[in-house]
């Protein structure tokens, strides 16, 4: 995950300082050491109360037993009001981007809290998740504490925060307090590439005789309104393949109806595992990092495909196989609705199987007009 998400520089730092932090903190006040403290400081005083007889000596006894009862009263009722919220700075960016992840902790009480644990966990269903991340600071009274995280994303999909538990300590460091919160906020990164430029031969195919062709599989259109010359900016796909070549010069058909060819898009989830990414890693001495990638690529390509049928005005279908048991598919007319099925596919998890997608397609019977697979 950490080829996926990274910290910058300066917040990489001011993780290792609040590290080191708390780990002084549970060192230096413990439980253990904190009881013991106290107990010490109470046998003492209960001493030399006993000893001298002296009433300021019974006043400090007294002090020493009301303060836990204070303290945690105090601790307790600030913790029950505290509201932990979590925010990327925006909702979606792309390849390469970044973004502050914010947390804040809002505290209306008038007291403030000495000692307070926050653990943050970020995670992807495609490639899994970080190590949770503990962090201790101080609680200022009636206000928002906030936590900001510059983090930057070098691979496509759905990226959650989540606040997995809280943990606020009393003065004393006598009590905790503990909460799960799971409060979960997400980004989506995604490809903002433009149509692919290359030349696809399944569109070119499209062009047909309406008067000798109108039973082929995969024809254009049904009805064709006129016939002209070639502008350019004109779809490929509009072009009469058979007049341009009996004319010598580019004839472009007006048609009436979208094309009926089936086309279907099959984006493959396949990501390698860590361990064979590791192991290409380093047979290639550490020159070759492209199978890290091979899920980022395959997105890539399959976007910009469909852009391409949607820049042509094909309808066609969008597909990825979930790796379990389930196909999810949609019928896309527009970069709306292939955004949506995209984001859709990222909330699945990847595979470590090659062209898995593939085989269950094929096997299921489903392989009908023009597929592109990719992966």
């Amino acid at each position: 995950m950490d080829y996926q998400v990274k910290y910058d520089r300066i917040t990489r730092s001011k993780l290792r300082r609040r590290k080191k932090v708390g780990r002084v903190l549970n060192a230096t006040t413990s439980f253990f050491n904190a009881w013991f403290s106290y107990i010490c400081v109470l046998v003492t005083a209960a001493a030399f109360a006993c000893f001298y007889l002296q009433s300021f000596f019974f006043y400090v006894l007294a002090l020493l037993l009301s303060i836990p009862v204070i303290s945690y009263n105090v601790t307790s009722h600030t913790f029950r009001r505290l509201e932990t919220s979590v925010a990327f700075s925006c909702t979606s960016c792309s390849r390469g981007g970044g973004c502050d992840l914010t947390v804040t902790v809002d505290n209306p009480c008038i007291f403030p809290v000495s000692c307070f644990e926050l653990t943050l966990y970020l995670d992807s269903p495609f490639y899994g998740g970080m190590e949770p991340v503990t962090h201790s600071f101080q609680l200022k009274a009636k206000k928002k504490n906030i936590l900001r995280f510059p983090v930057k994303f070098d691979k496509y999909g759905i990226y959650n925060a989540t606040v997995t538990s809280v943990r606020a300590f009393d003065h004393l460091h006598l009590f905790s307090f503990d909460k799960k919160p799971s409060t979960v906020t997400g980004i989506t990164v995604m490809p903002e590439g433009g149509p692919s430029s290359e030349e696809f031969e399944f569109l070119k195919d499209e062009g047909f005789d309406e008067f000798t062709d109108n039973e082929r599989r995969g024809n254009h259109s049904s009805n064709v309104n006129d016939i002209r010359e070639y502008i350019p900016g004109d779809r490929l796909s509009r072009i009469h393949w058979k007049l341009t070549e009996k004319l010598d010069k580019l004839i472009v058909k007006e048609n009436e109806a979208t094309s009926s060819n089936e086309f279907t898009v099959l984006l493959e989830l396949y990501q390698p595992s860590e361990e064979e990414c590791l192991r290409s890693y380093v047979e290639s001495g550490g020159k070759d990092d492209g199978l890290y990638h091979t899920l980022d690529n395959a997105i890539e390509r399959a976007y910009s495909i469909s852009l391409r049928l949607i820049e042509e005005g094909e309808q066609f279908t969008f597909m990825f196989y979930d790796g379990r048991d389930d196909f999810t598919s949609s019928r896309i007319g527009s970069r709306e609705a292939l955004d949506d099925i995209l984001t859709r596919a990222f909330y699945c998890g990847s595979y470590d199987r090659k062209d898995l997608a593939l085989t269950v397609y094929t096997a299921a019977g489903l392989d009908r007009g023009t597929l592109i697979h990719v992966g």
